[in-house]
């Protein structure tokens, strides 16, 4: 076989997989769930996928009489897979002023407020000691764009919470800027003593929420936040909320 053949082959293949990965499988006009490892609203635990979005997603379509999962992804190609997708839901997605008309905002799931995150035992740094520290922020996240309007001079992005974490008990960060709820969550999913991480200071906050591609159909859409109302009506969103967040 000649090697232009060759590679016109792999070039094929290559285009196929992308295309699998930039469109779960699922019936035509039926919304699909993807996410990310972002504790506490949806992560991959040691008995399978577990959390608050995850619980409710799977919980919407047992009313809607489904049985869809959730695929996960690294975190900024989920993002991005709803962005330029039809059919996709993405959570826990920050509703931000660069976002706003990319995406159908669903179901709000929780406000936050974003965190600089350290290790106990160094001295408390102000915003403006922070805006030249080593900076860890999850890639993807539109959060970034505070450290950049704060001129912030050194930020990591790295794939997940638990590399973040990594990072910051190995010395490569002074902190780890993230929404406060998902960076605790992490803390105690990966193991991690509380004690062992303090917090420095604020800068900014958000909305979060169940996201879907901005060419979901009206009608399904409608479907979904049906189901969503009727859990919120039986009790079942307040006992997701008081196992996650009490």
């Amino acid at each position: 076989m000649s090697l232009r053949r060759q590679l016109l082959g792999l070039l094929f293949g290559l285009l196929c997989a992308a295309a699998a990965v930039a469109s779960p499988p699922g019936p035509p006009g039926q919304l699909r769930w993807v996410a990310g490892d972002l504790p506490p609203f949806v992560w991959q635990g040691s008995q399978g996928p577990e959390g608050y979005a995850y619980e409710l997603a799977l919980l919407m379509s047992q009313r809607l009489g489904r049985s869809d999962t959730v695929d996960f992804y690294p975190w900024a190609r989920a993002v991005r897979m709803t962005e330029e997708g039809e059919n996709l839901g993405v959570f826990p997605l920050a509703r931000t002023p660069d976002r706003e008309a990319k995406f159908r905002w669903l179901i709000l799931l929780m406000h936050v407020r974003y965190s600089f995150v350290g290790r106990a035992g160094e001295p408390n740094l102000s915003l403006e000691q922070l805006r030249h520290a080593r900076i860890g922020v999850l890639r993807g996240s539109p959060i970034i764009k505070n450290l950049q309007a704060e001129k912030f001079t050194s930020v990591t992005e790295a794939k997940d919470y638990k590399d973040l974490l990594r990072m910051l008990r190995s010395d490569m960060l002074t902190a780890i800027y993230a929404g406060a709820p998902m960076l605790q969550a992490a803390i105690e999913q990966y193991g991690y003593p509380r004690g062992e991480f303090k917090t420095h200071t604020s800068l900014g906050e958000a909305d979060l929420y169940m996201g879907t591609s901005l060419r979901l159909a009206e009608g399904e859409a409608e479907r979904w936040l049906q189901a969503y109302q009727q859990l919120v009506a039986d009790g079942s969103v307040a006992r997701l909320q008081q196992r996650y967040f009490k």
